[in-house]
């Protein structure tokens, strides 16, 4: 391990991180998603993961919003704050066993927790894709894995101590919450590794910069713009410096509606990917019933396996992102069209009583490998388009964050509406 952490540029050590961070990102709100089953028990007559994942992502995306259109920020600050938030707001879940308060009032404060842990991750989400661009493709590669995994291993989580603890699930909740809370720690530390690492020498060099020149803002004629990177204008080294002010166009260059411009075709496929995202999982999934193997049905146990389903096939496509397929920027549209077309076997499968069960597996599966590979493979390509500079990859990585908020957000604002509809026609 010691070998490992100190190899020759610490790029071992900096991929582990990343994939760490990567966990992280989404693990709190898909670690609640994962605890549907205890949900259920508590809030019988309530769709709890269509409410949990409208609210969240609608403030996730209120959030991302407002912070794109700030002036300056400091990445580290914004990605401890996030992941602390979330930290507290997992911690706020894990009390509610000992709340001494009512059914209705416990489902308001759960919530309150989700829209509070939206903020948080809203504030991660900010300042994590801009910094995954200033890295190679192969680390943000481990990244989107890491996202995956986070998936990943809040249903093994949940797998397990409900096997562990299959007599309460109350007991086997409050265990599950607490590895939770251990996981966001880990994170924290995997983060504070990939900033002392060599590999990230010039992304804390540019860091250590941003936060002197924001100490000093009140003495300076204007705020330093995040979007122009990290030095007035978005100048990299002494020799830009030494440019006169007609050799860079800081606002039209590098400006948020600038790069909007360059990327919006992009953005549009990433938005469009993490719309089918969020209108499949975790509702319409967990909506699927159990029709023939009637052994799963207790403890809602089919539900449960398809989630696994879904995740593992989900992570095991983020390990061949590097596999192209003839995809790149300028054609990464295809991964969009061939999810929709899948999209009507899951709403089937939900819907219609004469599906099966093997079927649902297996569509679930397709499903999963699907969103791994398209959706991390469109976040990826985007920066490897040749016209971006490494400062309009820093906007273009915020950019990045409200597309895939705005994707998530309108997903499940659909996936609300879809269940309502089955709802009534049942």
């Amino acid at each position: 391990m010691a070998a490992f952490l100190r190899d020759a540029h610490g790029d071992s050590a900096a991929k582990l991180c990343m994939l760490v961070i990567g966990i992280g990102y989404l693990f709190p709100i898909a670690a609640i998603w994962a605890a549907f089953d205890y949900w259920k028990v508590l809030f019988p007559d309530a769709n709890v993961e269509f409410a949990v994942t409208a609210l969240y992502q609608v403030g996730s995306i209120i959030t991302v919003a407002a912070l794109s259109f700030t002036d300056s920020f400091v990445l580290g600050r914004r990605i401890l704050g996030g992941f602390s938030g979330q930290f507290l707001c997992l911690a706020g879940i894990l009390a509610f066993r000992w709340l001494p308060v009512a059914p209705a009032m416990l489902y308001h404060l759960l919530l309150g927790v989700v829209l509070l842990c939206s903020v948080a991750t809203g504030y991660l989400d900010s300042a994590l894709l801009s910094l995954c661009s200033q890295y190679s493709s192969n680390m943000q590669q481990y990244l989107q894995i890491g996202i995956g995994f986070g998936t990943l291993v809040s249903v093994i989580y949940r797998d397990a101590t409900k096997l562990l603890m299959s007599h309460d699930i109350a007991d086997a909740t409050c265990a599950y919450f607490s590895i939770a809370l251990v996981t966001v720690i880990v994170c924290i530390l995997a983060y504070r590794l990939l900033m002392t690492l060599p590999v990230s020498r010039h992304v804390t060099d540019r860091t250590d910069l941003d936060e002197k020149l924001l100490d000093k803002a009140s003495r300076l004629e204007s705020p330093l713009p995040y979007a122009c990177g990290f030095s007035p204008c978005g100048a990299k080294d002494s020799e830009e410096s030494a440019l006169g002010p007609s050799d860079f166009n800081c606002e039209a260059g590098t400006s948020f509606r600038a790069v909007l411009k360059m990327v919006w075709f992009n953005q549009l496929v990433i938005f469009a990917n993490f719309v089918l995202t969020s209108f499949c999982y975790p509702g319409l999934i967990t909506a699927i019933p159990c029709r023939q193997m009637e052994w799963l049905r207790r403890g809602h146990w089919f539900q449960t396996i398809l989630l696994t389903v879904f995740t593992l096939f989900d992570i095991s496509a983020r390990f061949i992102t590097h596999i192209r397929f003839g995809l790149y920027y300028g054609n990464i549209q295809w991964t969009a069209v061939i999810r929709a077309i899948l999209l009507p076997l899951m709403i089937y499968c939900a819907a219609v009583e004469t599906g099966s069960d093997l079927l649902s597996m297996a569509v679930v599966a397709a499903f999963g490998f699907l969103n791994g590979y398209c959706a991390s493979l469109s976040l990826i390509v985007i920066n490897e388009i040749p016209s971006l500079s490494t400062e309009q990859l820093k906007t273009c990585g915020r950019i990045s964050a409200c597309s895939v908020n705005i994707g998530l957000c309108v997903g499940s604002l659909g996936a609300s509406a879809l269940a309502s509809a089955l709802l009534k026609a049942n």
